[in-house]
């Protein structure tokens, strides 16, 4: 059974916890900030690739798709530049406008789709276009935010990669 004191522990909101250091204290969050490079990599191989799981399946070629498979890191330079200048111009290289992750999901998306036969031709399931315009606002909103951590994680990549010597 809770007592009142568990029950405040509950609502108390969490407090920064601190660590001693050699010239003055650290807290949680600055040491979260301080990844390996090795630790950063890990971060950016597991957002490279996954599936997105629709909350609202859209349409396409008469199928019912229901999840989106991506792999960010089977985008090419160019193709990562072009998605991205697509969308406009960012005022910030760091980071990306909610176009320009949209831009940059629909073409790892459209990489990733599944062939059909139509007629005699293979073609994709679907293509940028069908990504950009045919997710429901919600799948869009999630599309969005996992091509910025993508970003995000990739230009801490290359933070740690470039070298001054």
């Amino acid at each position: 059974m809770a007592t009142e004191k568990d029950t405040e522990k509950v609502l108390e909101p969490e407090k920064e916890t601190e660590k001693e250091t050699g010239n003055g204290t650290e807290t949680k969050q600055e040491k979260e900030k301080k990844q390996t490079p090795e630790e950063i990599g890990a971060e950016l191989r597991e957002l490279c690739r996954g599936k997105l799981k629709l909350m609202q399946p859209m349409r396409v070629h008469g199928q019912e798709v229901k999840e989106i498979e991506y792999d960010f890191c089977g985008l090419t330079g160019m193709e990562m530049m072009d998605a991205m200048d697509s969308a406009g111009n960012a005022a910030n290289m760091f980071t990306l406008t909610n176009k320009q992750a949209m831009a940059l999901f629909a073409e790892t998306a459209e990489k990733c789709a599944p062939m059909i036969q139509e007629g005699h031709t293979l073609i994709r399931l679907y293509d940028k276009r069908d990504i950009k315009e045919g997710l429901a606002a919600a799948d869009s909103v999630a599309a969005v935010q996992v091509a910025k951590l993508f970003y995000r994680a990739s230009n801490q990549v290359g933070a740690q990669n470039i070298s001054k010597e």
